[in-house]
């Protein structure tokens, strides 16, 4: 008897842009877009389990699959090549475990729950964190041999010294949930890390709300002094912050996260947060709030009154950043070279981060996120009468802007003060956006660039598609929102 259909991974989305030559969708004429009936056999790939994370290595193809206490190797036919034991610690079958010194301490046996799997951008490295042993890393070399890739060597990123409950260098990964991205700088390798915590979290061994960390040389862990930022102790348990998905492009990483709307506040809503690549320090984090909403037309009256209403999808579920082929770019009018973030949003229950059963995909094309941070900053630095706060009180004190400086970026200045630098204070105002165009204002409340698909509903149908173009592929019957794990 075969595992229930939720453990099972499909990981055409995750492979499709590599996977040209191995498997294509089908071609089927255009009525057969809008059957929901039509059944499609898709290649798909059997976890055994709750899939925790995917990395795909390009040259050969080879997809590389967390689950709790194993690490799978996938072939571009979706066949399993080989497994990876890591977890629980302390038995016999986790041979990596045996790699780091006894001063890593946990309890034992402790399952491991694999919440980053990350490719090194210069190095054939990679790098995998789990829950066990306060959050710490291996790094596992790759080795390409004919159309194969094999782990010829593992490393546990833990040093015997440099780490103590106050201040914990190699602790990297929370059990709560950790995002991140790793950033090469001059041969070095830095990992942007984003963790939810708590106060029994941050109490020992923390990894900090957000951090950026050196890999050292040595490859026994991260270098002792790092910069970080974390919740301020009476927030810890009230304001939660749920770090969903993470990536560089160009000068900078960003964060996404899920978060209340302000402290005290039972609304969430979605962030982003963006740190420099260039100055491996955090006076240059900004944030700003990402707006997702449907807005119904309303032209029908009377009886027959279209029953479709005005939407905020609050919460991010998914998202992905890349750059647009052609077609797409002239949709969104905007040119193909621009990298585009395309998120998958929910509208969540009152007063809660649980997502409902409809869902919506956005797009924030990201030299228009950037403008709009800058045209904060702007605000914020600026000569007029207008007392701002910078906002981000969970992390620092609250202060306010400070006018009448240098509006230069260099430290000392407005722009390199502190951390902050974006207000964001509740409540933000709900601004007016241009048809396909951010709304602005002074505390950065960036809506939606054009709203592009509602994906999902109780009846995980696409119930509609803003577009010039029909897809001319599948017809994507969207997920209900509150779906197991396992499907990710």
């Amino acid at each position: 008897m075969g595992l229930p259909c939720r453990t099972r991974l499909l990981l055409v989305l995750a492979l499709a842009p590599l996977l040209a030559d191995a498997w294509q969708c089908p071609r089927i004429p255009y009525s057969s877009t809008r059957n929901f009936s039509v059944p499609y056999t898709l290649p798909s790939f059997d976890a055994g389990g709750p899939v925790q994370n995917v990395a795909v290595f390009a040259d050969p193809v080879t997809a590389f699959v967390a689950v709790r206490n194993r690490i799978l190797l996938v072939g571009p036919e979706l066949r399993l090549r080989s497994v990876l034991i890591t977890g629980p610690t302390g038995s016999a079958e986790c041979e990596i475990c045996r790699l780091c010194p006894a001063a890593a301490g946990g309890p034992s046996p402790e399952d491991v729950d694999n919440v980053l799997l990350l490719l090194d951008p210069q190095e054939p490295w990679l790098y995998s964190c789990g829950t066990a042993r306060h959050g710490l890393c291996y790094l596992h070399e790759l080795e390409v041999r004919g159309d194969e890739v094999t782990i010829a060597a593992t490393y546990c990123l833990y040093s015997a010294t440099g780490n103590s409950p106050a201040s914990c260098p190699d602790c990297v990964a929370s059990p709560l949930g950790t995002s991140g991205t790793v950033v090469a700088d001059r041969y070095t390798s830095f990992f942007y890390l984003g963790s939810t915590v708590n106060s029994s979290v941050a109490a020992r061994y923390s990894p900090q709300s957000v951090s950026v960390r050196r890999l050292k040389g040595t490859l026994d862990g991260f270098a002792d002094t790092f910069q970080w930022l974390t919740v301020l102790p009476p927030y810890r348990d009230a304001y939660p912050i749920r770090y969903v998905h993470s990536f560089t492009d160009g000068e900078h990483v960003y964060f996404l996260t899920v978060q209340p709307e302000c402290p005290g506040s039972k609304s969430f809503h979605t962030r982003l947060a963006r740190l420099s690549t260039i100055e491996h320090d955090l006076r240059h984090y900004r944030e700003l709030v990402l707006d997702c909403r449907f807005e119904s037309k309303r032209r029908r009256r009377g009886a027959e009154e279209d029953t479709e209403r005005d939407v905020a999808y609050n919460v991010l579920q998914a998202a992905h950043a890349v750059r647009p082929g052609e077609r797409l770019a002239r949709d969104l009018g905007i040119d193909r070279s621009e990298m585009v973030l395309f998120g998958a949003f929910a509208e969540s229950q009152p007063e809660s981060s649980v997502p409902r059963d409809s869902s919506a995909v956005c797009a924030f094309p990201l030299r228009l996120l950037n403008q709009a941070i800058k045209e904060g900053m702007d605000k914020c630095c600026g000569t007029g009468a207008q007392t701002l706060r910078r906002g981000l009180g969970f992390f620092q004190p609250q202060e306010y802007c400070p006018h009448n400086v240098s509006p230069g970026g260099g430290l000392g200045t407005c722009r390199g003060a502190l951390t902050g630098g974006l207000g964001l204070e509740c409540p933000s105002p709900r601004l007016q956006p241009p048809r396909h165009g951010f709304g602005v204002g002074t505390r950065c409340f960036a809506h939606f660039f054009p709203f592009l698909a509602r994906a999902g509903s109780s009846r995980s149908r696409l119930r509609s598609l803003r577009g010039d173009h029909p897809a001319r592929c599948c017809p994507w019957r969207g997920h209900n929102v509150p779906s197991p794990p396992s499907t990710r």
